[in-house]
């Protein structure tokens, strides 16, 4: 229910404000009476409309698939928040690994995600190989999430009014949707390996992860983002790049680091560098 007295515009500069600076914030819902999700969507979307007047966007990413978290954090569904051309990186059709630059983060984080590109917009209920069908390419990719809030501090509504935490996305080789059916059991049972390597230290084991941490099946989080975007009055599009949700535990991130994924052949090996 739409709150009349709430102003979210002097909530949106401030996070506007903190983010150009690499500054921090303190958790509005410690200070703003009856912060939650619905007051937290409108903050994000003045956010999103100020970063989408020099940066148009390109794509959503969704945040807490992992339902263990929800009781925790207070949720009986996931969170998205909007990406944006300057923060999404592809790997070049001629090769080459894509690369993030952390200058700006605070308290960065990397996770393996699998990532869509939208043919067509899913039928409201669609899930599994019904959402499939509607994808024209999927791969791994790596999200880069920062959070303002001192040491993680933050509930998922200050998380969505921060634009998710998402901090920038590399995309890596996508492989063509040509069987609906197969896709959505490979990602069903899909699972992941993910190494890390520096200047000084060749690459090592770090996290493993599985399509299963994202609502059972990454694609079930596609269908589940269709809904909650439509329902907020900001309906996906045809073209549109999708990130599911986080494959693997959120790691400590900085720049220097080179980190790889491997899914056993189900999807091309995807790489990033952190500049």
């Amino acid at each position: 229910m739409t709150d009349p007295s709430f102003d979210a515009v002097p909530i949106a500069e401030e996070i506007i404000a903190a983010r150009a600076a690499g500054g921090r914030l303190a958790p509005f819902t410690g200070r703003v009476p009856g912060f939650g999700l619905d007051k937290a969507y409108q903050v994000a979307g003045i956010v999103a409309c100020r970063r989408a007047a020099r940066s148009p966007v390109t794509g959503r990413k969704i945040g807490f698939t992992n339902p263990a978290l929800w009781e925790k954090a207070g949720l009986t569904h996931p969170v998205w928040g909007n990406m944006f051309e300057e923060t999404v990186t592809r790997t070049a059709s001629g090769g080459g690994t894509p690369a993030i630059a952390m200058a700006g983060s605070v308290e960065p984080k990397i996770e393996c995600e699998v990532v869509v590109v939208l043919r067509s917009v899913p039928e409201r209920g669609a899930r599994g190989a019904a959402v499939a069908r509607h994808v024209a390419e999927i791969g791994l990719g790596f999200e880069i999430v920062d959070s303002p809030y001192p040491g993680w501090n933050m509930s998922p509504a200050d998380a969505v009014a921060a634009g998710g935490i998402h901090h920038g996305l590399a995309v890596g080789p996508l492989a063509p949707v040509t069987d609906p059916a197969a896709t959505a059991a490979a990602m069903a049972g899909l699972t992941v390996s993910m190494t890390l390597s520096t200047g000084s230290q060749p690459p090592h084991h770090v996290a493993d992860g599985a399509g299963r941490m994202v609502l059972g099946n990454p694609l079930d989080a596609v269908g589940v983002l269709v809904e909650m975007a439509a329902d907020q009055g900001s309906p996906l599009a045809a073209g549109e790049i999708v990130t599911t949700g986080s494959l693997t535990p959120p790691l400590r991130a900085a720049a220097g680091e080179a980190y790889r994924a491997e899914a056993g052949g189900t999807l091309p090996p995807a790489a990033v560098v952190l500049t």
